[in-house]
């Protein structure tokens, strides 16, 4: 696998569960504005919960019980969409993984991680970074406390993501070679008092 980023504004998403897993993953899924979301619970969803997504995005709850579903039940679902998520007990994700997988779907279980095409790690957004941490299931939370560091790491040097964001603009300008401006940028960020004097006259010429 490799590590992409996907914008869903034109594609359909389904969401089997929403217990704490579902929810974290449907929040993530929120962020990425997709087209529609379908979420199957086999629980009554609280009214103020409903009105509270459906503020969010295009989002239809339905109460089913997955148990009750035949695998046709199942293909027929799947194929209306184009991202599948699976979030519930390990004997009916399997059978979502490999039906999904079988319709070429990309597809997200909250178990059977090395049968599934589609993670969906922890990561943090900030100023237009965005940073990713995954460790194959094997520990959620040193990929949470890792997102955590960085988090932190961003807001603390938002000033030098700053300043290169515009110095790394000036130099395009002048600069066609990648490598001398990889050089240029090293030395600047090894050198404190430029720094402080660079982010100075940007502020001073942004006005």
């Amino acid at each position: 696998m490799i590590p992409i980023f996907v914008n869903l504004k034109k594609f359909k998403v389904c969401i089997f569960g929403f217990g704490e897993v579902g929810k974290r993953r449907l929040d993530k899924i929120i962020s990425a504005n997709p087209d529609k979301i379908t979420l199957y619970t086999k629980e009554e969803i609280d009214e103020k919960i409903l009105n509270y997504y459906k503020n969010l995005c295009n989002i239809e709850f339905i109460t089913y019980n997955i148990d009750n579903m035949t695998d046709e039940d199942i293909r027929k679902i799947v194929k209306q969409h184009d991202f599948i998520i699976t979030t519930i007990d390990e004997k009916n994700n399997k059978r979502i993984v490999n039906i999904s997988k079988g319709l070429k779907k990309f597809v997200n279980s909250s178990t059977f991680e090395r049968d599934i095409n589609l993670i969906i790690p922890a990561y943090c957004f900030k100023d237009g970074i965005y940073f990713v941490v995954y460790t194959q299931g094997k520990s959620p939370l040193i990929a949470k406390n890792i997102r955590r560091l960085v988090e932190n790491y961003i807001k603390n040097y938002d000033y030098e993501i700053d300043i290169q964001n515009n110095l790394r603009s000036f130099l395009k300008d002048d600069i066609p070679s990648q490598k001398d401006r990889k050089k240029i940028l090293e030395e600047v960020f090894n050198n404190k008092n430029f720094k402080m004097e660079l982010l100075e006259l940007i502020r001073k010429y942004k006005k």
